[in-house]
């Protein structure tokens, strides 16, 4: 074995010699000039226009996700069941009224969206007693409410917007495993996962793709319903392979990418942003 180790470093001896020779190795000097970018400068056009689905407040990961979009150059719509009380907090964003089972005429002009993003998710389940303390209609409700309506909200789109070229919709792990307090809607999001892979597959021919964002805990209005939200929310950013939560930012940065032509062939994926905890042991 020391034969054989001193064999080695011989030969990490030599080729370090063999860089040093061809100054492969040289330090770069403090003082050297930076490099002259000789590219002209041309006007940049807008990166996309880009339909946010389901913002109910300012606090909301939707609205995080626009304010991204927008930073980076989109054009933004956000859809709202409130339009009126919503003008006031987004003057940067076209705002638009749509309440999923109601009317999408507001939709009918947006034929220059070139990216939708489905972050609707909502549950009338108030039992803490899990599914078998949930009833029939709750059940459908949050079915059709939190997975339907992505079928539902794409076709509307496609009918009135023939630009569309990227969906991505929103996810989280509770569709994947079992997290405490998340039932229905877990097994809503499951089904909106494989929904969003058979709309990958009918839509490919189109030249549209379909995409999901399973994201991390986030505290938003819309979890702070599920019993026990704070303690689990703790609880799976520690668990997490970064020991912290993800951010809005980083959640949108994940949409922005699928959305943009950086991501052309990729369809039909769940891209998971929390930290790692899809691969942990530790649930």
């Amino acid at each position: 074995m020391d034969r054989l180790a001193m064999g080695w470093q011989g030969q990490v001896l030599k080729y370090s010699a063999f860089l040093d020779k061809r100054n492969f190795l040289a330090p770069v000097p403090d003082n050297e000039a930076p490099r002259q970018d000789v590219r002209e400068e041309k006007a940049v056009a807008p990166a996309g226009k880009a339909m946010i689905v389901g913002v109910s407040s300012r606090r909301s990961i939707g609205f995080g996700i626009a304010e991204h979009l927008a930073d980076h150059g989109w054009n933004t719509v956000v859809t709202t069941r409130r339009k009126d009380k919503f003008m006031h907090i987004s003057q940067r964003h076209e705002v638009r009224e749509l309440d999923y089972q109601g009317s999408f005429d507001d939709l009918d002009d947006l034929n220059d969206v070139t990216g939708l993003v489905y972050c609707i998710a909502k549950s009338n389940v108030t039992t803490t007693k899990g599914l078998l303390g949930t009833s029939r209609d709750e059940f459908l409700q949050t079915m059709s409410d939190s997975c339907y309506s992505y079928i539902a909200v794409i076709d509307e789109a496609l009918k009135r917007n023939p630009n569309i070229k990227s969906i991505v919709g929103l996810s989280f792990l509770g569709g994947e495993k079992v997290i405490p307090g998340y039932d229905a809607i877990g097994v809503a999001k499951a089904a909106l996962e494989q929904t969003n892979r058979i709309l990958a597959c009918e839509l490919g021919d189109r030249g549209i793709r379909a995409n999901i964002v399973s994201a991390g805990s986030l505290r938003t209005p819309a979890s702070r319903v599920l019993p026990d939200f704070s303690k689990v929310h703790s609880i799976l950013s520690r668990r997490s392979f970064l020991r912290r939560p993800v951010t809005t930012e980083e959640i949108a940065g994940s949409v922005e990418f699928l959305l943009s032509d950086a991501s052309g062939g990729m369809t039909g994926e769940v891209i998971y942003v929390n930290g790692g905890l899809n691969h942990s042991m530790m649930l």
